[in-house]
């Protein structure tokens, strides 16, 4: 369990700016897996995760591993509302994402929205901007204190000194078996629920 931390920040750290998003290049769809039982595969998730406490845009409190990944297939990115580059893009591509998902999303497949301004993203302007892209119950838009927040981006690789320097990283994971791999947001939304469908599959 040890290597497990190691290997996935490997696997999660990119550094794309914020920038066109025609002009982004597709990242190496590189899976990695964290190995073991599952039980060590979840202990080591949740040591790696941590239930960092973030708010969603109904101002409800959640525990970023046990309530927001365990046990689920995830789409994370990051974004900030006041935006002018690619987030509305990348956010419309994801409600796309979300349509084609269908029932599936929020119940076999969460979205993950996280800011990386929380200071100015307080839960109440999250609430405007998901209500944009018809954010069903299954697309979260998180916030937090800015120690929170920040604690989570690294966690995920998305840590960035100013907001509009983030990356346009779009994570797919599934909690259950171990399985990431990262594309960008703006990838096409049918590309983007194929590997959602086939992350487990042997390369």
């Amino acid at each position: 369990m040890r290597r497990a931390a190691p290997l996935l920040a490997a696997a999660l750290a990119l550094a794309l700016p914020c920038a066109s998003p025609a002009a982004e290049p597709v990242p190496d769809r590189t899976r990695a897996r964290i190995g073991g039982s599952p039980a060590r595969d979840d202990a080591a998730a949740a040591a790696y995760f941590t239930d960092t406490e973030l708010i969603d845009q109904d101002g409800r409190a959640r525990r970023f591993y046990t309530d927001l990944l365990r046990g689920r297939k995830v789409l994370i990115h990051f974004a900030f509302t006041s935006c002018k580059g690619a987030c509305p893009t990348m956010a419309a591509n994801l409600a796309r994402v979300q349509a084609l998902l269908g029932k599936r999303a929020g119940k076999e497949v969460a979205i993950l929205t996280i800011t990386v301004d929380p200071v100015n993203d307080t839960p109440k302007v999250l609430k405007r901007f998901a209500a944009k892209f018809s954010a069903g119950d299954g697309w979260r838009f998180l916030t937090g204190t800015p120690d929170n927040v920040e604690k989570v981006l690294g966690r995920l690789g998305g840590l960035t000194k100013k907001p509009d320097e983030h990356t346009s990283t779009l994570l797919i994971g599934d909690v259950t078996t171990g399985m990431w791999l990262k594309t960008v947001a703006t990838e096409r939304p049918e590309t983007i629920v194929q590997l959602v469908d086939h992350i487990n599959d042997k390369p």
